[in-house]
């Protein structure tokens, strides 16, 4: 009995011997299998999970550039996060834009430097919000102050404009843009006559004689000043040396920029003048993974996104700060370090 006992006890240590063997075997191969061959691995590496987020970009007019770039951006991040739910908003313009964001109706807008930096300080026409609520997130396209004057004016700088008559078109630019232009030469709205236009009427204007020069600002080639180019013949004014750097300096928003040659007809060589940015601003208080993300996906997925609309292109890291002229948002900030340009 004896003897069975111990032949039976015997087969049963052989058995558990081979079976430790086998789940040895078993994991040695499961750890040497790729891991990409793993069900649960096949998700892409780029999947990220976040935190859920509904925002909204105020951003322009229907089929006008911000709302069709915003469009785009909105597009582009919750294909990469499923999780967000971003829409672009319709509006009118930077100032609407601003208010919609103070008041939370959105969480992150299109604005011109200038107006970015006086919403941030609760500035000239914003003197009514409360001031620091904004971050910066991005810059994108120029748009360049174009001080035009007939081709067969005799006119060579704005200092000989002097007594002259002026169309600014509306808005921004005749009631801000072009007395910062003049300050620069000497001169103050006193010393011209002053008209404000919309774009159409300011051009005609300065097509029949109307007025001596037209100032707008735009980026560029736009069609009403190309038509006038090609028909009657226009000279852009440069804005140049101590005037565009006292106007730098005095008003950090607009910058030295060129309309280059050949872009209208009759103006073969490039225009220095000065101008600002298009730029994305959020509320301060956004989300630094949404923002992180937002800049990230923006600026490595440039060559997708220019592909749906050309000025998409321009929100680029060779130029994203050059209208960073209230704080850079926590979120863009820690993207901006990681790619080396802050």
């Amino acid at each position: 009995m004896k003897k069975f006992f111990s032949a039976v006890l015997a087969v049963i240590m052989v058995l558990a011997l081979v079976a430790c063997g086998s789940n040895q075997a078993s994991s040695a191969a499961s750890a040497s299998t790729p891991a990409s061959d793993s069900p649960a691995s096949s998700a892409s590496s780029a999947e990220v999970k976040v935190e859920p987020i509904t925002v909204r970009i105020s951003a322009g007019p229907s089929g006008g550039n911000n709302f069709l770039i915003c469009a785009a951006f909105a597009d582009q991040m919750m294909k990469t996060f499923p999780e967000y739910t971003i829409s672009a908003e319709i509006s009118n313009g930077t100032a609407q834009n601003i208010r919609a964001t103070a008041e939370n109706e959105a969480q992150m807008c299109v604005a011109m430097s200038d107006g970015a930096m006086y919403a941030y300080e609760a500035g000239r026409e914003y003197t009514d919000l409360e001031a620091g609520q904004f971050a910066y997130v991005a810059g994108g396209y120029q748009t360049i102050i174009h001080f035009m004057v007939p081709a067969n004016s005799s006119v060579e700088s704005i200092y000989d404009l002097k007594g002259s008559k002026i169309a600014a078109s509306q808005g921004t630019t005749c009631q801000y843009y072009l007395p910062i232009v003049l300050e620069a030469y000497g001169m103050t709205t006193d010393d011209v006559e002053v008209t404000q236009l919309q774009l159409a009427d300011m051009m005609n204007a300065l097509s029949d004689g109307t007025v001596d020069a037209a100032m707008h600002i735009t980026s560029y080639p736009l069609a009403a000043i190309s038509d006038v180019a090609a028909t009657k013949g226009i000279k852009i004014l440069n804005i140049v040396d101590k005037e565009a750097e006292y106007i730098h300096e005095n008003y950090p928003f607009f910058s030295p920029m060129i309309i280059a040659g050949g872009s209208y007809q009759g103006i073969s060589e490039d225009v220095q003048t000065i101008g600002t940015l298009n730029t994305l601003i959020c509320r301060s208080d956004l989300s630094e993974e949404f923002v992180y993300n937002f800049v990230k996906t923006i600026m490595e997925n440039n060559d997708t996104l220019k592909n749906v609309h050309p000025k998409c292109g321009d929100f680029n890291l060779d130029n994203t700060l050059t209208g960073a002229v209230i704080p850079i948002h926590p979120g863009a900030e820690k993207y901006y370090k990681e790619a080396g340009i802050l």
